[in-house]
Protein backbone atom coordinates (compact mmCIF):
# COMPACT_ATOMS: atom_id res chain seq x y z
CA UNK A 1 0.00 0.00 0.00
CA UNK A 2 2.87 2.69 0.48
CA UNK A 3 4.39 1.89 -2.43
CA UNK A 4 1.41 2.19 -4.55
CA UNK A 5 0.12 5.64 -2.58
CA UNK A 6 3.87 6.89 -3.59
CA UNK A 7 2.78 5.71 -6.72
CA UNK A 8 -0.05 7.71 -6.81
CA UNK A 9 1.41 10.82 -5.60
CA UNK A 10 3.96 11.02 -8.47
CA UNK A 11 0.56 12.21 -10.51
CA UNK A 12 0.71 15.56 -8.55
CA UNK A 13 1.22 18.32 -9.54
CA UNK A 14 0.18 18.37 -13.29
CA UNK A 15 3.17 20.19 -15.09
CA UNK A 16 1.12 23.86 -16.00
CA UNK A 17 3.97 25.26 -16.94
CA UNK A 18 3.33 27.98 -20.17
CA UNK A 19 5.59 26.38 -21.97
CA UNK A 20 4.62 22.71 -21.91
CA UNK A 21 1.08 23.91 -22.42
CA UNK A 22 1.97 25.89 -25.27
CA UNK A 23 3.51 22.71 -26.59
CA UNK A 24 0.36 20.89 -26.29
CA UNK A 25 -0.87 23.47 -28.59
CA UNK A 26 -0.22 21.23 -31.66
CA UNK A 27 -1.19 18.14 -30.66
CA UNK A 28 -4.83 19.04 -28.56
CA UNK A 29 -5.78 20.59 -32.55
CA UNK A 30 -4.60 17.42 -34.04
CA UNK A 31 -6.87 15.76 -32.02
CA UNK A 32 -10.02 17.52 -32.41
CA UNK A 33 -9.70 17.48 -36.16
CA UNK A 34 -9.15 13.80 -35.75
CA UNK A 35 -12.57 13.49 -33.63
CA UNK A 36 -14.20 15.41 -35.60
CA UNK A 37 -12.73 14.22 -38.85
CA UNK A 38 -13.43 10.87 -38.07
CA UNK A 39 -17.08 11.31 -36.22
CA UNK A 40 -18.58 13.00 -39.33
CA UNK A 41 -17.38 10.77 -41.62
CA UNK A 42 -18.78 7.81 -39.13
CA UNK A 43 -22.20 9.74 -38.71
CA UNK A 44 -22.62 9.87 -42.56
CA UNK A 45 -21.83 6.26 -42.92
CA UNK A 46 -23.77 5.32 -40.00
CA UNK A 47 -27.19 7.03 -40.32
CA UNK A 48 -28.23 5.18 -43.39
CA UNK A 49 -26.98 2.01 -41.72
CA UNK A 50 -28.53 2.17 -38.98
CA UNK A 51 -31.67 3.91 -40.73
CA UNK A 52 -31.61 0.31 -42.87
CA UNK A 53 -31.29 -1.77 -39.69
CA UNK A 54 -33.90 -0.21 -37.89
CA UNK A 55 -36.35 -0.27 -40.22
CA UNK A 56 -35.52 -3.56 -41.25
CA UNK A 57 -35.16 -2.80 -44.91
CA UNK A 58 -34.27 -5.65 -46.70
CA UNK A 59 -30.62 -7.26 -46.24
CA UNK A 60 -30.92 -5.56 -42.26
CA UNK A 61 -30.16 -9.40 -40.90
CA UNK A 62 -26.79 -9.44 -42.87
CA UNK A 63 -25.68 -6.02 -42.36
CA UNK A 64 -26.18 -6.63 -38.55
CA UNK A 65 -23.97 -9.07 -38.13
CA UNK A 66 -21.49 -7.71 -40.41
CA UNK A 67 -21.47 -4.26 -38.61
CA UNK A 68 -21.22 -7.18 -34.96
CA UNK A 69 -18.04 -8.36 -36.84
CA UNK A 70 -16.39 -5.26 -37.99
CA UNK A 71 -16.71 -3.51 -34.47
CA UNK A 72 -15.30 -6.62 -32.79
CA UNK A 73 -12.05 -6.08 -33.63
CA UNK A 74 -10.35 -4.35 -30.61
CA UNK A 75 -9.39 -0.54 -30.95
CA UNK A 76 -5.33 -1.48 -30.49
CA UNK A 77 -5.45 -3.92 -33.44
CA UNK A 78 -7.54 -1.57 -35.47
CA UNK A 79 -5.01 1.19 -35.49
CA UNK A 80 -2.00 -1.21 -36.04
CA UNK A 81 -3.97 -2.63 -38.98
CA UNK A 82 -4.17 0.90 -40.11
CA UNK A 83 -0.48 2.29 -39.39
CA UNK A 84 -0.07 -0.78 -41.56
CA UNK A 85 -1.96 0.28 -44.88
CA UNK A 86 -1.22 4.01 -44.05
CA UNK A 87 2.18 5.03 -42.08
CA UNK A 88 2.51 6.41 -38.89
CA UNK A 89 0.18 9.28 -38.36
CA UNK A 90 -2.96 10.94 -38.58
CA UNK A 91 -3.89 9.36 -41.56
CA UNK A 92 -4.01 6.20 -39.43
CA UNK A 93 -6.01 7.84 -36.82
CA UNK A 94 -8.76 8.88 -38.38
CA UNK A 95 -8.77 5.85 -40.49
CA UNK A 96 -9.16 3.48 -37.59
CA UNK A 97 -11.50 5.82 -35.85
CA UNK A 98 -13.62 6.63 -39.10
CA UNK A 99 -13.78 2.51 -39.34
CA UNK A 100 -14.39 1.66 -36.10
CA UNK A 101 -17.35 4.22 -34.85
CA UNK A 102 -18.96 3.72 -38.74
CA UNK A 103 -20.07 0.05 -37.07
CA UNK A 104 -20.46 1.03 -33.54
CA UNK A 105 -22.33 4.23 -33.94
CA UNK A 106 -24.66 2.24 -36.97
CA UNK A 107 -25.29 -0.75 -34.63
CA UNK A 108 -26.29 1.92 -31.40
CA UNK A 109 -28.52 4.23 -33.72
CA UNK A 110 -30.58 0.80 -34.74
CA UNK A 111 -31.13 -0.48 -31.63
CA UNK A 112 -32.28 3.22 -30.51
CA UNK A 113 -34.77 3.35 -33.27
CA UNK A 114 -36.54 -0.33 -32.60
CA UNK A 115 -37.07 1.28 -29.19
CA UNK A 116 -39.32 4.08 -30.43
CA UNK A 117 -42.97 3.82 -29.19
CA UNK A 118 -44.97 1.53 -31.48
CA UNK A 119 -48.60 3.35 -31.64
CA UNK A 120 -46.97 6.34 -33.54
CA UNK A 121 -45.26 3.94 -35.98
CA UNK A 122 -48.43 1.81 -36.58
CA UNK A 123 -50.47 4.88 -37.23
CA UNK A 124 -47.96 5.39 -40.15
CA UNK A 125 -48.35 2.36 -41.49
CA UNK A 126 -51.88 2.52 -41.74
CA UNK A 127 -51.34 5.61 -44.19
CA UNK A 128 -49.62 2.70 -46.28
CA UNK A 129 -46.56 4.49 -45.52
CA UNK A 130 -42.77 2.04 -46.98
CA UNK A 131 -40.65 0.95 -44.20
CA UNK A 132 -38.27 3.70 -45.26
CA UNK A 133 -40.99 6.94 -45.16
CA UNK A 134 -41.99 4.87 -41.48
CA UNK A 135 -38.20 5.59 -40.63
CA UNK A 136 -37.59 8.94 -41.84
CA UNK A 137 -40.85 10.47 -40.62
CA UNK A 138 -41.54 8.23 -37.48
CA UNK A 139 -38.57 6.55 -35.87
CA UNK A 140 -35.95 9.47 -36.67
CA UNK A 141 -38.06 12.08 -35.54
CA UNK A 142 -39.40 9.96 -32.49
CA UNK A 143 -35.38 8.58 -31.13
CA UNK A 144 -33.94 12.34 -32.37
CA UNK A 145 -32.90 13.05 -28.35
CA UNK A 146 -31.63 9.78 -27.98
CA UNK A 147 -29.71 9.61 -31.45
CA UNK A 148 -28.13 13.21 -30.40
CA UNK A 149 -27.24 12.62 -27.29
CA UNK A 150 -25.59 9.27 -28.35
CA UNK A 151 -23.91 10.82 -30.81
CA UNK A 152 -22.30 13.44 -28.20
CA UNK A 153 -21.30 10.40 -26.24
CA UNK A 154 -19.72 8.98 -29.42
CA UNK A 155 -17.73 12.10 -30.24
CA UNK A 156 -16.29 11.86 -26.23
CA UNK A 157 -15.58 8.22 -26.86
CA UNK A 158 -13.46 9.56 -30.41
CA UNK A 159 -11.77 11.57 -28.03
CA UNK A 160 -10.54 8.76 -25.70
CA UNK A 161 -9.95 6.39 -28.16
CA UNK A 162 -7.04 8.51 -29.84
CA UNK A 163 -4.80 8.16 -26.92
CA UNK A 164 -5.07 3.91 -27.72
CA UNK A 165 -4.93 5.08 -31.09
CA UNK A 166 -1.49 7.00 -30.35
CA UNK A 167 -0.08 4.71 -28.34
CA UNK A 168 0.74 3.09 -31.70
CA UNK A 169 1.41 6.23 -33.86
CA UNK A 170 -1.73 7.53 -34.98
CA UNK A 171 -1.24 10.40 -34.28
CA UNK A 172 -3.03 13.32 -31.26
CA UNK A 173 -2.73 13.82 -27.84
CA UNK A 174 -2.52 10.22 -27.40
CA UNK A 175 0.96 10.16 -29.02
CA UNK A 176 1.99 12.67 -26.07
CA UNK A 177 0.33 10.73 -23.49
CA UNK A 178 1.84 7.50 -24.71
CA UNK A 179 5.21 8.98 -24.44
CA UNK A 180 4.66 10.62 -20.69
CA UNK A 181 3.82 7.33 -19.35
CA UNK A 182 6.56 5.39 -21.29
CA UNK A 183 8.79 7.81 -19.21
CA UNK A 184 7.27 7.76 -16.27
CA UNK A 185 6.65 11.74 -16.67
CA UNK A 186 3.10 11.17 -14.72
CA UNK A 187 3.01 14.64 -13.81
CA UNK A 188 2.65 15.36 -17.73
CA UNK A 189 0.29 12.74 -18.01
CA UNK A 190 -2.07 14.37 -15.35
CA UNK A 191 -2.01 17.55 -17.93
CA UNK A 192 -2.94 15.50 -20.34
CA UNK A 193 -5.81 14.07 -18.44
CA UNK A 194 -7.22 17.32 -16.75
CA UNK A 195 -6.99 18.45 -20.06
CA UNK A 196 -9.18 15.98 -21.71
CA UNK A 197 -11.43 16.09 -18.73
CA UNK A 198 -11.68 19.82 -19.71
CA UNK A 199 -12.76 19.09 -23.13
CA UNK A 200 -15.49 16.62 -22.34
CA UNK A 201 -17.03 19.70 -20.03
CA UNK A 202 -16.67 22.05 -22.91
CA UNK A 203 -18.52 19.04 -25.25
CA UNK A 204 -21.34 18.60 -22.76
CA UNK A 205 -22.49 22.06 -23.14
CA UNK A 206 -21.94 22.29 -26.56
CA UNK A 207 -23.98 18.69 -27.01
CA UNK A 208 -26.83 20.66 -24.69
CA UNK A 209 -26.70 23.80 -27.02
CA UNK A 210 -27.22 21.68 -30.34
CA UNK A 211 -30.27 19.10 -28.47
CA UNK A 212 -31.84 22.67 -28.54
CA UNK A 213 -30.47 24.18 -31.84
CA UNK A 214 -30.73 21.17 -33.81
CA UNK A 215 -30.06 23.37 -36.95
CA UNK A 216 -26.38 24.11 -35.84
CA UNK A 217 -25.22 20.94 -37.22
CA UNK A 218 -25.85 21.80 -40.44
CA UNK A 219 -23.28 23.99 -40.84
CA UNK A 220 -20.66 21.27 -38.86
CA UNK A 221 -20.96 18.34 -41.80
CA UNK A 222 -18.94 20.79 -44.09
CA UNK A 223 -16.33 21.85 -41.48
CA UNK A 224 -15.91 17.93 -40.57
CA UNK A 225 -15.03 16.83 -44.14
CA UNK A 226 -12.52 19.91 -44.80
CA UNK A 227 -11.21 18.01 -41.43
CA UNK A 228 -11.13 15.06 -42.35
CA UNK A 229 -9.95 15.57 -45.95
CA UNK A 230 -6.53 17.66 -43.68
CA UNK A 231 -6.28 14.96 -41.35
CA UNK A 232 -6.95 11.91 -43.96
CA UNK A 233 -4.31 9.27 -45.08
CA UNK A 234 -2.14 10.56 -47.58
CA UNK A 235 -0.07 7.19 -48.78
CA UNK A 236 -1.02 3.60 -48.82
CA UNK A 237 1.36 0.92 -48.65
CA UNK A 238 -0.20 -1.47 -50.30
CA UNK A 239 2.49 -4.01 -51.14
CA UNK A 240 3.13 -4.38 -47.25
CA UNK A 241 -0.44 -4.36 -46.35
CA UNK A 242 -0.93 -7.55 -48.71
CA UNK A 243 2.27 -8.92 -47.25
CA UNK A 244 0.99 -8.73 -43.32
CA UNK A 245 -2.64 -9.85 -44.50
CA UNK A 246 -0.94 -13.12 -46.62
CA UNK A 247 0.64 -13.79 -43.13
CA UNK A 248 -2.14 -13.75 -40.64
CA UNK A 249 -3.86 -16.02 -42.69
CA UNK A 250 -4.93 -19.00 -41.70
CA UNK A 251 -5.01 -18.37 -38.36
CA UNK A 252 -3.90 -21.01 -36.04
CA UNK A 253 -3.16 -21.72 -31.93
CA UNK A 254 -0.53 -23.82 -30.76
CA UNK A 255 -1.61 -26.73 -28.10
CA UNK A 256 -0.99 -25.33 -25.31
CA UNK A 257 -2.37 -21.65 -26.14
CA UNK A 258 -5.68 -23.89 -27.11
CA UNK A 259 -5.49 -25.33 -23.85
CA UNK A 260 -5.20 -22.25 -22.35
CA UNK A 261 -8.07 -20.25 -24.32
CA UNK A 262 -11.11 -21.13 -21.64
CA UNK A 263 -9.63 -19.77 -19.19
CA UNK A 264 -8.79 -16.65 -21.26
CA UNK A 265 -12.04 -16.82 -22.05
CA UNK A 266 -13.64 -16.61 -18.93
CA UNK A 267 -11.12 -14.06 -17.29
CA UNK A 268 -12.28 -11.59 -20.63
CA UNK A 269 -15.98 -12.00 -19.93
CA UNK A 270 -15.70 -12.05 -16.11
CA UNK A 271 -13.73 -8.61 -16.23
CA UNK A 272 -16.39 -7.21 -18.79
CA UNK A 273 -19.61 -8.55 -16.74
CA UNK A 274 -18.08 -7.74 -13.71
CA UNK A 275 -17.47 -3.63 -14.44
CA UNK A 276 -20.22 -3.67 -16.66
CA UNK A 277 -22.93 -4.73 -13.76
CA UNK A 278 -21.13 -2.74 -11.15
CA UNK A 279 -21.06 0.56 -13.20
CA UNK A 280 -24.26 -0.19 -14.34
CA UNK A 281 -25.74 -0.32 -10.72
CA UNK A 282 -23.88 2.82 -9.51
CA UNK A 283 -25.02 4.57 -12.89
CA UNK A 284 -28.46 4.03 -12.47
CA UNK A 285 -28.57 5.98 -9.06
CA UNK A 286 -26.16 8.62 -10.41
CA UNK A 287 -27.94 9.14 -13.38
CA UNK A 288 -31.36 9.98 -11.28
CA UNK A 289 -29.17 12.78 -9.49
CA UNK A 290 -27.67 14.04 -13.01
CA UNK A 291 -31.07 14.33 -15.03
CA UNK A 292 -32.11 17.57 -16.06
CA UNK A 293 -35.78 17.10 -14.87
CA UNK A 294 -35.25 15.34 -12.27
CA UNK A 295 -32.64 17.23 -10.05
CA UNK A 296 -31.89 20.20 -8.65
CA UNK A 297 -29.84 22.34 -10.72
CA UNK A 298 -26.51 21.76 -7.62
CA UNK A 299 -26.98 18.21 -7.50
CA UNK A 300 -26.90 18.31 -11.02
CA UNK A 301 -23.94 20.12 -12.05
CA UNK A 302 -21.81 18.23 -9.21
CA UNK A 303 -22.97 14.41 -10.14
CA UNK A 304 -22.41 15.31 -13.88
CA UNK A 305 -18.44 16.63 -12.99
CA UNK A 306 -17.71 13.84 -11.12
CA UNK A 307 -19.05 11.71 -13.80
CA UNK A 308 -17.26 13.35 -16.76
CA UNK A 309 -13.82 13.21 -14.28
CA UNK A 310 -14.85 8.48 -14.45
CA UNK A 311 -15.10 8.52 -18.09
CA UNK A 312 -12.73 11.08 -19.52
CA UNK A 313 -9.76 8.33 -17.78
CA UNK A 314 -9.57 6.07 -20.14
CA UNK A 315 -9.52 2.57 -19.24
CA UNK A 316 -6.01 2.29 -20.16
CA UNK A 317 -4.94 5.10 -17.13
CA UNK A 318 -7.40 3.58 -14.92
CA UNK A 319 -6.03 0.23 -15.33
CA UNK A 320 -2.42 1.60 -14.30
CA UNK A 321 -3.27 3.34 -11.52
CA UNK A 322 -5.35 0.00 -10.37
CA UNK A 323 -2.22 -2.64 -11.01
CA UNK A 324 0.06 -0.39 -9.04
CA UNK A 325 -2.98 -0.89 -6.40
CA UNK A 326 -3.63 -4.63 -6.66
CA UNK A 327 -1.68 -6.44 -8.77
CA UNK A 328 -1.74 -8.35 -11.86
CA UNK A 329 -4.59 -9.62 -13.18
CA UNK A 330 -8.23 -9.40 -14.31
CA UNK A 331 -9.52 -8.09 -10.56
CA UNK A 332 -7.39 -4.44 -11.92
CA UNK A 333 -9.09 -4.70 -15.51
CA UNK A 334 -12.32 -4.85 -14.05
CA UNK A 335 -12.11 -2.47 -11.99
CA UNK A 336 -10.91 -0.37 -14.80
CA UNK A 337 -13.47 -1.32 -16.87
CA UNK A 338 -16.16 -0.58 -13.97
CA UNK A 339 -14.93 2.51 -12.93
CA UNK A 340 -14.62 4.17 -16.53
CA UNK A 341 -18.21 2.62 -17.29
CA UNK A 342 -19.71 4.89 -14.30
CA UNK A 343 -18.72 7.77 -16.08
CA UNK A 344 -19.96 6.39 -19.32
CA UNK A 345 -23.38 4.61 -17.88
CA UNK A 346 -24.08 7.07 -15.71
CA UNK A 347 -24.09 10.04 -18.59
CA UNK A 348 -26.09 7.78 -21.01
CA UNK A 349 -28.80 6.89 -18.32
CA UNK A 350 -29.09 10.69 -17.37
CA UNK A 351 -29.80 11.17 -21.34
CA UNK A 352 -32.41 9.08 -21.38
CA UNK A 353 -34.09 9.63 -18.68
CA UNK A 354 -34.22 13.30 -19.93
CA UNK A 355 -35.07 12.18 -23.34
CA UNK A 356 -38.34 10.07 -22.17
CA UNK A 357 -41.44 11.57 -23.39
CA UNK A 358 -43.04 14.29 -21.64
CA UNK A 359 -46.87 13.48 -22.05
CA UNK A 360 -47.52 10.69 -20.39
CA UNK A 361 -45.27 12.12 -17.08
CA UNK A 362 -47.41 15.47 -17.33
CA UNK A 363 -50.53 13.25 -17.32
CA UNK A 364 -49.45 10.99 -14.56
CA UNK A 365 -48.06 14.62 -12.31
CA UNK A 366 -51.56 16.14 -13.04
CA UNK A 367 -52.85 13.54 -10.77
CA UNK A 368 -50.85 15.05 -7.88
CA UNK A 369 -48.45 12.31 -7.65
CA UNK A 370 -45.33 12.75 -6.11
CA UNK A 371 -42.45 13.33 -8.22
CA UNK A 372 -40.96 9.92 -6.96
CA UNK A 373 -43.95 8.61 -8.81
CA UNK A 374 -43.60 9.62 -11.68
CA UNK A 375 -40.34 8.87 -11.69
CA UNK A 376 -41.38 5.43 -11.02
CA UNK A 377 -44.24 4.68 -13.39
CA UNK A 378 -43.65 7.08 -15.96
CA UNK A 379 -39.61 8.08 -16.50
CA UNK A 380 -38.02 5.08 -16.08
CA UNK A 381 -40.00 2.63 -17.82
CA UNK A 382 -40.33 4.70 -20.98
CA UNK A 383 -36.34 5.28 -20.83
CA UNK A 384 -36.12 1.71 -20.34
CA UNK A 385 -35.56 0.79 -23.89
CA UNK A 386 -32.52 3.05 -24.46
CA UNK A 387 -30.89 2.28 -20.80
CA UNK A 388 -31.36 -1.49 -21.56
CA UNK A 389 -29.37 -0.41 -25.24
CA UNK A 390 -26.78 1.43 -23.58
CA UNK A 391 -26.16 -1.17 -21.34
CA UNK A 392 -25.73 -3.94 -23.44
CA UNK A 393 -23.64 -1.84 -25.94
CA UNK A 394 -21.28 -1.27 -22.75
CA UNK A 395 -20.72 -4.95 -22.11
CA UNK A 396 -19.52 -5.56 -25.85
CA UNK A 397 -17.78 -2.75 -25.40
CA UNK A 398 -16.18 -3.52 -22.47
CA UNK A 399 -15.47 -7.34 -24.00
CA UNK A 400 -13.39 -5.68 -26.62
CA UNK A 401 -11.75 -3.00 -24.08
CA UNK A 402 -10.63 -6.31 -22.03
CA UNK A 403 -8.57 -7.22 -24.35
CA UNK A 404 -6.70 -3.89 -24.70
CA UNK A 405 -6.02 -4.16 -21.18
CA UNK A 406 -4.33 -6.62 -21.86
CA UNK A 407 -1.20 -3.86 -22.24
CA UNK A 408 -0.97 -3.43 -18.87
CA UNK A 409 -1.13 -7.60 -17.65
CA UNK A 410 -4.89 -7.21 -16.72
CA UNK A 411 -5.21 -11.14 -18.24
CA UNK A 412 -7.50 -12.66 -20.59
CA UNK A 413 -7.39 -12.75 -24.16
CA UNK A 414 -5.88 -8.97 -24.23
CA UNK A 415 -2.79 -10.28 -22.90
CA UNK A 416 -2.48 -13.21 -24.83
CA UNK A 417 -3.16 -11.06 -28.21
CA UNK A 418 -0.74 -8.58 -27.47
CA UNK A 419 2.13 -11.02 -26.63
CA UNK A 420 1.11 -12.33 -30.33
CA UNK A 421 1.35 -8.80 -31.68
CA UNK A 422 4.58 -7.83 -30.12
CA UNK A 423 6.01 -11.51 -31.27
CA UNK A 424 4.74 -11.03 -34.75
CA UNK A 425 2.87 -13.95 -34.48
CA UNK A 426 0.24 -12.56 -37.00
CA UNK A 427 -1.87 -15.98 -37.23
CA UNK A 428 -2.09 -16.83 -33.15
CA UNK A 429 -3.30 -12.88 -33.42
CA UNK A 430 -5.44 -13.28 -36.16
CA UNK A 431 -6.99 -16.36 -33.87
CA UNK A 432 -7.67 -14.12 -30.95
CA UNK A 433 -9.21 -11.28 -32.41
CA UNK A 434 -11.66 -14.12 -34.18
CA UNK A 435 -12.19 -15.64 -30.64
CA UNK A 436 -13.09 -11.90 -29.72
CA UNK A 437 -15.72 -11.50 -32.77
CA UNK A 438 -16.81 -14.43 -31.77
CA UNK A 439 -17.82 -13.69 -28.35
CA UNK A 440 -19.25 -10.25 -29.57
CA UNK A 441 -21.44 -11.96 -31.92
CA UNK A 442 -22.87 -14.42 -29.29
CA UNK A 443 -23.99 -11.16 -26.83
CA UNK A 444 -24.94 -9.26 -29.59
CA UNK A 445 -27.64 -12.41 -30.12
CA UNK A 446 -28.20 -13.09 -26.55
CA UNK A 447 -29.01 -8.81 -26.20
CA UNK A 448 -31.25 -9.35 -29.15
CA UNK A 449 -33.21 -12.00 -27.68
CA UNK A 450 -33.15 -9.83 -24.52
CA UNK A 451 -34.94 -6.89 -25.64
CA UNK A 452 -37.47 -9.37 -27.43
CA UNK A 453 -38.52 -10.83 -24.25
CA UNK A 454 -38.83 -7.68 -22.19
CA UNK A 455 -42.26 -5.39 -22.15
CA UNK A 456 -40.69 -1.88 -23.44
CA UNK A 457 -42.59 1.46 -23.43
CA UNK A 458 -42.00 0.93 -27.30
CA UNK A 459 -44.81 -2.05 -27.65
CA UNK A 460 -47.12 -0.35 -25.15
CA UNK A 461 -48.95 -3.44 -25.33
CA UNK A 462 -49.75 -3.41 -21.49
CA UNK A 463 -49.52 -0.07 -19.18
CA UNK A 464 -46.18 0.63 -17.93
CA UNK A 465 -45.43 -1.07 -14.78
CA UNK A 466 -43.14 0.90 -12.07
CA UNK A 467 -39.44 0.47 -11.97
CA UNK A 468 -39.47 0.77 -8.34
CA UNK A 469 -42.40 -0.05 -6.39
CA UNK A 470 -40.62 0.13 -2.78
CA UNK A 471 -40.06 4.14 -3.34
CA UNK A 472 -43.35 4.64 -4.90
CA UNK A 473 -44.98 2.77 -1.81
Amino acid sequence: MPDSLALLRTFFPPDLSPDYLLALLGPLLETLGLAFGAMTLAFLFSLPLGIAVGARLRGARLLVTALSVFRSVPDLTLAILCVILFGIGTGAGLAALTLYYTAAVAKVFADLLETAPERPVEALQATGASRLQIALYGLLPLKRDDLMAYGAFAFECALRASIIVGAVGGGGIGVELAGSLAAYDFQRASTLILLLVLLVAALDRLAAMLRRHPRWLLPMAPLGLVAAWFFGPQSFAFDHAIRVAGEMVPPELAPDALARLPQLIWETVWMALAGTLGAAVAGLLAAFAASRRLAPSWLRFAVRRLLELFRTVPELVWGLVLVALVGLGPVAGGWALGLHSFGSLGRLFADSLDAAPEQPQHAIAGTGASSIVVACYATVPLAMGAILTHLLFRFEWNLRMATVLGLIGAGGIGQALYEAQQLFFYREAFAYVLVTAALVLVTDHLGARLRARIHMPRGMRSPPRPACNALAT
